[in-house]
């Protein structure tokens, strides 16, 4: 039953941080990718502070200790709002359909957790599932459209490895404090950076008056949902698995952001979605039931 639950939260991370791609492209026909991420991590830790006040450190060497872990995250934010722009989608999501693989190397290299044949079976056949995803995007992309440049990818790149040193060093910090401390340290961090980097603008009164109402209620769904919601999810699945089974959540997320894009966006659905989006779930399943080595 234990192991069932793990899945099921490895999966409401996937669901709420599907929302993300579609919901961004949506306000950034508003807003600059800085502006966008100001606002929605403003807004995001702003409510959840009153959910974790009491829980915050009170040593600044905590708060330290807690930033210096979420900092590859906060570039990996930097980057990937300026990197996807020179790039396709399809792209960006096989750059970081490999986080589980460079995850694995990794923790097997510092000896963070031994890999089990069922571990790597569930990142096979997830990573096989997520290359079907993309075939239908292949196929209807000149090669040039498809691969982007190579500073584009170059920084995602980097993002994908900075998100999964985050992944990675979040384990042991989850024995010393809550999954929502770290995320809420995450949200403010991420918040400074792009607020420092040009964000700062969107404060100014003749900006926030020409946001449409509409695009608001997408900033907020962003902000608790895509940002509260997923980052609280991930972090607790880290806890309460491993950095290797919850980096697997980069082969779920597009199986729902596929159909969030066709319920909202109006995008087609077919065989290759289906079959790909059950392979990934299927290798998410072997990865977090798989018994440890």
């Amino acid at each position: 039953m234990a192991r069932f639950k793990k899945l099921l939260i490895l999966l409401a991370a996937a669901i709420t941080g599907s929302g993300i791609p579609v919901f961004s492209k949506i306000v950034l026909q508003t807003l600059n990718p800085e502006e966008m991420m100001t606002i929605r991590l403003f807004v995001a830790w702003l409510v959840f502070l009153p959910w974790v006040w009491k829980s915050l450190p009170k040593k600044f060497s905590d708060w330290l200790a807690i930033s210096l872990v979420t900092l590859p995250a906060v570039i990996n934010m930097v980057l990937f709002a300026n990197g996807v722009q020179f790039t396709s989608a399809t792209m960006a999501q096989l750059i970081y359909a490999f986080s589980p693989i460079v995850a694995a190397v990794i923790v097997v290299i510092i000896g963070q957790e031994k890999l089990t044949r069922g571990k790597i079976s569930g990142i096979a056949i997830g990573f096989f599932g997520m290359m079907i995803l993309l075939v239908p995007s292949i196929n209807l992309q000149t090669a040039n459209t498809l691969i982007g440049n190579l500073k584009g990818n170059g920084l995602l790149l980097i993002g994908m490895i900075c998100w999964t040193i985050y992944t990675i060093a979040s384990k042991p910090l989850n024995n010393r404090f809550a999954a929502q401390i770290i995320s809420f340290n995450l949200l403010v961090n991420g918040f400074l950076a792009n607020f420092i980097l040009g964000g700062f603008r969107i404060f100014s009164p003749e900006k926030l008056g020409q946001i449409p109402l509409s695009t608001w209620g997408w900033i907020v769904y962003l902000s608790v949902v895509c940002s509260i919601g997923f980052f609280s999810l991930y972090q607790l699945s880290i806890k309460l698995t491993s950095a290797v089974t919850t980096s697997i959540m980069h082969y779920l997320t597009p199986v729902f952001t596929f159909i969030l894009a066709a319920g909202l966006l109006r995008e087609s659905l077919n065989w290759f979605i289906v079959l790909g989006g059950g392979l990934t779930i299927a290798g998410a399943y072997l990865t977090t039931t798989a018994k440890k080595a």
